[in-house]
């Protein structure tokens, strides 16, 4: 079996038939598809008794979702494993673009791609595209997870087995701490068309702005003591922790949480004073934010 496609849910009964109905809709056909539930208390089981072959639904405790994702690679059987999460959709050429992609490069076990920001409706809202200017270890050290999605990747397993799963103690970080992991050991490759749908909505757990700290930093705190990495890429780990305050800043500015934001903002400057740059963005954008919401 070429793909083993692993989707996670927790009380996302509302959205989960769209999701497993867009991977059984793929133009590329060899695959099995994984749904681990998370404990949920919702409607999820009746949803998945529509389901036979090649759809799998496993029931666990609740564990979280890194967790979750590690029950589904440990269950699989494909030589690539792909995620989406139970609120999001693929593109029906979505594994034959990225197995195509990776046939035809060498050495590289891992393969993402742009994707559309949707609303609980499916409405596109943007595309985002990653911003990848040098190796993807070097990226997603210096530039945070450009990787974006966690839906869009199609990786080969083998690099868990290596490797280890996902994080259980990073909730909200812990795709991107994965994607370091795997970059020491492979090359990405980026396919830059939206193949995703990621819904982007009122429930999202990314919205807690101190766990996204705690988890930030111990992701850089990881990678940056990876063994064997280049002293080159080591030297930078105060440009990449400033760069990294300053994108807390911003989340805090957001949430409002005002103290926060000018902690950070004072250490991403203080580690890197070309941070202070990205200060002048900060009114406008909350102008426009005001702006946007006194339309709707």
């Amino acid at each position: 079996m070429q793909v083993s496609v692993i989707i996670p849910t927790y009380n996302s009964a509302r959205y989960l038939g769209v999701a497993v109905d867009s991977v059984l809709a793929q133009t590329f056909r060899d695959f099995e598809v994984l749904v681990i539930d998370d404990g949920s208390s919702d409607e999820t089981e009746t949803v998945m008794r529509r389901y036979g072959p090649p759809v799998r639904y496993i029931r666990q405790k609740n564990s979280g979702v890194a967790l979750a994702r590690n029950r589904g690679i440990s269950e699989s059987h494909g030589r690539y494993v792909a995620f989406l999460d139970a609120d999001d959709t693929w593109l029906a050429h979505k594994l034959e673009r990225q197995i195509e992609a990776l046939d035809g490069a060498s050495g590289a076990g891992f393969c993402y791609s742009a994707f559309t920001v949707v609303d609980s409706d499916l409405k596109p809202i943007s595309v985002n595209r990653s911003k990848r200017q040098a190796s993807a270890l070097e990226d997603l050290l210096l530039r945070g997870n450009v990787v974006g999605s966690v839906c869009t990747v199609l990786c080969e397993r083998a690099l868990f087995d290596t490797l280890g799963g996902f994080d259980p103690a990073l909730s909200q970080c812990a795709d991107w701490d994965m994607w370091v992991r795997i970059a020491a050991h492979t090359e990405f490759i980026y396919v830059d068309e939206p193949l995703v749908t990621y819904r982007h909505h009122g429930g999202m757990m990314s919205r807690n702005a101190a766990l996204l700290e705690s988890d930030s930093l111990r992701v850089l705190e990881k990678g940056f003591t990876l063994p064997g990495l280049l002293g080159s890429l080591r030297a930078r780990r105060r440009a990449a922790s400033a760069r990294n305050y300053m994108v807390l800043a911003g989340t805090y500015f957001h949430a409002r949480r005002y103290k926060d934001f000018a902690r950070c903002a004072l250490l991403a400057v203080t580690m890197d004073f070309r941070q202070a740059a990205y200060l002048m963005g900060f009114p406008i954008r909350a102008i426009n934010r005001k702006t946007l919401n006194s339309e709707r």
